[in-house]
């Protein structure tokens, strides 16, 4: 039986009442990493990457990822992210739609690469103390610039005839950026003869964005 003290619960706010049982927070995660996640999960299966990101990120936060896995399990964890790596740029959002060598140009198209994915791909090697050598960063970065759309917003998915798929909202630009941030840095023009992707157009979109919040939130709910 371990002789360490239990861990102490800390207050979330100086004189508030709520407070972050952190053993239990740290039981929860590491219980979703090593076993199975809850049943409620079950129907995102293929937002799996995702929910990766979530969990190993809670670990992070919580200071217990280096205690809660090994370097061997860190490896394998970087290796299945790897395995999610789209041969033409980009992260699928989970293996299963991964044909492998019967993959070919009639069914890539039910194979995407993932925009959100993507930058919880990046995100999860980053975490996972991996060098980022391995990501394909040119066909990565060529592949951005085609899920932006003309009015400056990005998509999740591109469909057939590369025809941008998904929403418009705001949260696929913010994943967007974060991928080029992760591969560009702050380069400004190309990089490895691949263009930026419109930075303008981008901002203008999140600027219309807040302004239609701004308007919603002035004139309040609707009577009807």
């Amino acid at each position: 039986m371990s002789t360490n003290p239990p861990a102490p619960v800390v207050p979330l706010v100086a004189g508030d009442e709520s407070t972050l049982n952190h053993a239990r927070h740290v039981n929860y995660w590491r219980r979703c990493l090593k076993t199975y996640l809850p049943d409620a999960y079950t129907s995102n299966d293929s937002n799996r990457m995702t929910l990766a990101f979530f969990v190993i990120s809670a670990l992070d936060l919580l200071g217990d990822l280096q205690k809660a896995t090994t370097a061997e399990e860190r490896e394998g964890y970087v290796q299945w992210i790897y395995h999610c790596q789209h041969p033409e740029g980009g992260f699928r959002a989970f293996p299963a739609t991964n044909f492998g060598e019967l993959r070919n140009d009639e069914n890539k198209i039910w194979d995407p690469a993932n925009v959100p994915a993507t930058f919880f791909a990046l995100l999860t090697l980053v975490l996972l103390g991996d060098n980022l050598e391995r990501v394909k960063r040119r066909d990565c970065l060529e592949w951005l610039t085609k899920m932006q759309r003309p009015d400056g917003s990005f998509g999740e998915t591109l469909g057939e005839n590369g025809r941008v798929e998904g929403g418009d909202d705001t949260r696929f630009g913010y994943c967007g950026t974060g991928v080029r941030y992760i591969l560009r840095g702050t380069v400004e023009g190309p990089v490895d003869d691949v263009p930026d992707i419109n930075v303008d157009k981008l901002v203008n979109c999140i600027r219309m964005s807040e302004a239609c919040l701004l308007l919603l939130l002035a004139t309040g709910p609707s009577d009807k």
